[in-house]
């Protein structure tokens, strides 16, 4: 009887070892808040648990049970696999909340979790045996050049910086591994977890209706006026029974396992709350935490329409004062511009893409040369530069045409709330600008047609086309019922900007009496 049990206790630890759902049962796996884990009214999030795939998303609405998963799946990854996780979050006070709410309280309540745990315990980082899980905040790259990790796994995806989020992809360059997941309410198309949507699988909870009907449980299946859940084909009413027996079903072929998980999955959730989060909220938040999709505001980013409507066959006399609008950096890219309209956009090549070009002598090329070039062309331009790229170049062409080249120093606000402010005395040659107002500003003029683009639309498509990649998004400061204080518009980019970047500076420039 001892042998038997022994080995029942064995076969059973082999079980733990090999299934992440039988180590949940066997150990009989509670939440943060003391709950034995509810796979009943969850039954959506059981398959993606066990989905052993190398290359995880998620697009999903919010407070789905998505990261208790993710937090428990890495954990069992890290001692059965012997797997580095780097579980990534968007800001290190997340991490500190996060950390402290969820995975300290679901060690506390799983005996298993807290034993695992080694003596190197604290906020950022959790030691299972020889392997480790790191928490880390995405704001700066130090953490992320440090790591060698063998899963990444992003939470709130959309919010992080995602320059920073990959750099922190060269981490699983050498691991066996080299997992990835990536999880978020989505923001905007076409970014950010929605990328990676696009190259998966797209994974839909389909269910099987009484009328015997097989199809993907979507919004079509909410009845907005009778406040039920509807058959889309019989018409008849869709049970909470038949929504929880769903199952996941591929639409497309793709690299990434590919999960859409809006609300209404959850059995528990009415098709009466829904409504009411429809009628309630605004669009921006029910599609991205209640249906769990990307959604675009006329307001919240440009349209190809908008930029085509500002166009102009007119040609441009570029007679006048000439304002040129300068992105710098490793690459310089500028936009030429008089009251008239926006007549010219340039980019100036690297000395690396001269070499293989040879368009200017190789040994004496410099970038700047173009930009000098096009101030001695219209002897009455000025040119509104920023200052965050290469300020050598630009320092020197300041000093060799004294009142001709200003540098742009962008900033969250400036002092009094003002749009712009000039440098005065030793100041001279410096304007300080409201980031967020003037890209606004921009915006708004492109929106009501006030800035003509000169020439046809295959004319101007490297503007448009970078112009298409910014974004607006709500950035909470404060409480949040505070409209004055509580929160903010920021812009963001989900790719190249910067001839966009050199309009506004342009705009800048244009207020220059």
């Amino acid at each position: 009887m001892e042998q038997a049990t022994n080995k029942t206790a064995r076969e059973i630890e082999i079980l733990k070892q090999g299934s992440i759902h039988a180590w949940l049962t066997f150990e009989h796996i509670k939440t943060e808040t003391g709950q034995e884990l509810d796979f009943y009214n969850h039954r959506y999030l059981h398959d993606i648990y066990s989905d052993d795939s190398p290359f995880l998303a998620c697009r999903k609405a919010g407070q789905i049970g998505f990261s208790t998963m993710a937090i428990l799946k890495t954990i069992w990854l890290c001692r059965n696999k012997h797997m580095d996780c780097g579980y990534i979050l968007p800001t290190e006070e997340m991490v500190q909340k996060f950390v402290g709410s969820k995975v300290n309280r679901l060690a506390q309540q799983n005996e298993v979790i807290n034993k695992w745990f080694k003596e190197k315990d604290s906020i950022s980082q959790k030691q299972i045996d020889e392997n480790y899980i790191h928490y880390l905040g995405a704001m700066t790259n130090r953490s992320a050049i440090m790591l060698s990790l063998d899963l990444l796994c992003a939470d709130e995806y959309d919010k992080a910086p995602q320059e920073i989020l990959e750099i922190y992809d060269s981490r699983l360059q050498h691991s066996k591994f080299g997992w990835k997941w990536v999880f978020s309410n989505p923001t905007i198309p076409d970014f950010g977890v929605d990328k990676f949507w696009a190259i998966s699988d797209k994974k839909k909870w389909h269910i099987k209706h009484s009328c015997g009907e097989i199809y993907i449980l979507d919004e079509d299946c909410i009845d907005y006026q009778t406040e039920i859940y509807r058959c889309p084909k019989c018409k008849q009413e869709i049970t909470d029974e038949e929504r929880r027996l769903g199952e996941w079903k591929k639409t497309d072929e793709g690299k990434y396992s590919g999960y859409w998980i809006p609300l209404w999955l959850n059995p528990k959730i009415s098709a009466s709350k829904i409504a009411e989060y429809k009628r309630t909220k605004t669009a921006e938040y029910f599609y991205n935490f209640v249906a769990g999709l990307p959604y675009v505001n006329a307001n919240d980013a440009l349209s190809e329409r908008a930029l085509e409507r500002c166009l102009s066959p007119q040609p441009n006399t570029q007679g006048g004062r000439v304002i040129i609008g300068l992105d710098s950096g490793n690459n310089l890219y500028y936009v030429m511009g008089n009251k008239e309209g926006i007549f010219f956009q340039g980019y100036c090549e690297t000395p690396e893409e001269n070499k293989q070009s040879h368009r200017f002598p190789v040994d004496t090329y410099d970038p700047y040369d173009e930009i000098e070039k096009r101030l001695l062309e219209y002897p009455r331009s000025i040119i509104f530069s920023d200052q965050g790229g290469d300020l050598i170049g630009i320092r020197k062409l300041q000093a060799k045409y004294p009142g001709r080249v200003f540098l742009v120093w962008f900033s969250k606000e400036t002092k009094n709330k003002e749009l712009l402010r000039w440098g005065e005395g030793e100041e001279y040659g410096k304007v300080l600008a409201d980031r967020n107002r003037v890209m606004q500003l921009v915006v708004d003029e492109i929106n009501e047609q006030r800035i003509t683009f000169n020439g046809t639309k295959e004319d101007w498509e490297p503007l448009f086309k970078h112009a298409l990649n910014i974004y607006r998004v709500k950035e909470i400061i404060g409480d949040e019922s505070d409209p004055v204080y509580g929160w903010r518009f920021v812009w963001h980019r989900k790719s190249d900007d910067h001839l966009f970047l050199a309009l506004c500076y342009l705009m800048i420039g244009m207020d220059r009496r």
